[in-house]
């Protein structure tokens, strides 16, 4: 059977994450501005209707879908603040890795290396062995 995990590829795009992290930071900022225009009308409504019971649960209402959307700012600030961070993670632990493998502490090579398998460099066009055996 096939692996089905095959064909799946991961790939972060740091910038991708800054721009979507900047973009739900600045919505998220913009949110609480805006739910503050929920109240008044919810209020006035209620106020037109004293003595019914709708005038409670509208105000209510309003109330309720300011909170839950304040909340959603806060969240989508929350998570544009850890998109950035992700961002920076992944660009660092790529300069890590870079770095790393340029690996400026290795010492210095003092010549060549002794080779364990005795290989022979030529050059122009290799005869194979069994060629060479029947000059």
């Amino acid at each position: 059977m096939a692996d089905p995990d095959a064909g799946l590829e991961f790939k972060v795009k740091p910038d991708e994450l800054d721009g979507c992290g900047q973009s739900a930071q600045h919505i998220g900022g913009l949110i609480p501005g805006e739910t503050s225009k929920i109240t008044d009308p919810c209020n006035q409504a209620a106020g037109g209707l004293k003595g019914w019971l709708t005038a409670g649960a509208i105000q209510n209402c309003g109330t309720n879908w300011k909170t839950l959307l304040d909340k959603l700012g806060t969240d989508m600030s929350d998570v544009g603040t850890k998109l950035g961070t992700s961002a920076t993670y992944y660009r660092q632990a790529e300069q890590n890795a870079h770095n790393s493998m340029r690996n400026p502490n290795a010492p210095a090579s003092n010549g060549p290396e002794p080779d364990p398998f005795d290989t022979t460099v030529t050059t122009g066009p290799v005869k194979p062995r069994s060629a060479k055996a029947a000059e």
